[in-house]
């Protein structure tokens, strides 16, 4: 529609001129509804522009971040999301502005009510592996077992020994996080050994 109009109204009398249809009313309804055009006044719109548009869409999946604390069946924030929340917030990468992943581990019998839960609440998700193209906010679902978690200010989250094994298999990434969890837990330098910078 930009292409047809670009930033100028238009009415469904030049909307329908320009895509025939049995029901322009119903259309332009629809893209309205999707918030791909703007209603102006009575029978007078505006296509959204592209970057309007993409920003409207990664906010709107933004907002379904807080959507686990309704879950009821057991989970356990993992991967980066884990190193997070184990530094409390000091280390946290992993996502850009317009792509913002959320790993759990869930139980592999949990998975179809798990993939109901995210589709009766609007929400993307994934599971570990899927080839999809991925924007927003979007879980991505790591298929265990038996979840095992800990407790970290009410947040279920994977042990603090998975995430010292995940961030050493990634030392490039993690060094500084791991630092950070070896000083603040007192752990012995041994449970870190992995904690090599290279110097290229």
């Amino acid at each position: 529609m930009c292409e047809v109009f670009g930033d100028q109204a238009f009415t469904i009398d030049q909307f329908r001129a320009e895509f025939p249809s049995p029901d322009p009313a119903k259309v332009v309804h629809d893209l309205a509804k999707l918030n791909l055009i703007t209603r102006l006044e009575s029978g007078v719109y505006k296509a959204a522009s592209p970057l309007d548009f993409s920003r409207m869409i990664v906010k709107q999946s933004m907002s379904k971040e807080k959507l686990l604390a309704s879950a009821t069946d057991p989970f356990a924030y993992s991967h980066d999301d884990a190193v997070r929340i184990w530094t409390d917030g000091y280390y946290w990468t992993g996502f850009t502005a317009g792509y913002k992943p959320v790993h759990i581990e869930i139980g592999r019998v949990d998975a179809r009510r798990w993939e109901r839960f995210f589709a009766s609440n609007g929400a993307d998700y994934v599971f570990e592996g899927d080839r999809k193209t991925l924007f927003g906010l979007v879980f991505i679902l790591h298929l265990v077992p038996r979840v095992q978690y800990e407790t970290r200010d009410g947040i279920p989250v994977i042990p603090l020994s998975e995430v010292i094994d995940y961030c050493r298999e990634r030392i490039d990434t993690y060094g500084p996080a791991l630092e950070y969890l070896r000083r603040k837990f007192r752990l012995r330098p041994e449970l870190v050994q992995a904690l090599v910078y290279k110097t290229t």
